[in-house]
């Protein structure tokens, strides 16, 4: 069974790949933070009639661009590459 190296474009491919996933990663873990705050201040405890802190809906970022994404491939290139 012979592995054949890897060329320049699978590399930058399995980079975008990478920095796209742990974007999306750190969006999606941001909002669901952001809405589980948000779903607990509208809690109504027991004897209450209302929520104790009701908050307003959360205001969350936008999803990760394409701009955003080869920004985070290019540092993830340039860690690799160092020695």
């Amino acid at each position: 069974m012979s592995t054949i190296a890897p060329n320049g474009y699978t590399i930058r491919l399995e980079l975008i790949k990478m920095a796209q996933s742990m974007l999306e990663q750190d969006w999606h873990a941001q909002r669901d933070g952001l809405i589980q705050e948000w779903n607990a201040s509208r809690e109504v405890y027991a004897g209450e009639t209302a929520p104790r802190d009701l908050k307003p809906f959360p205001t969350l970022k936008p999803f990760p661009s394409e701009e955003e994404i080869i920004k985070k491939a290019k540092v993830l290139n340039e860690f690799i590459n160092t020695k």
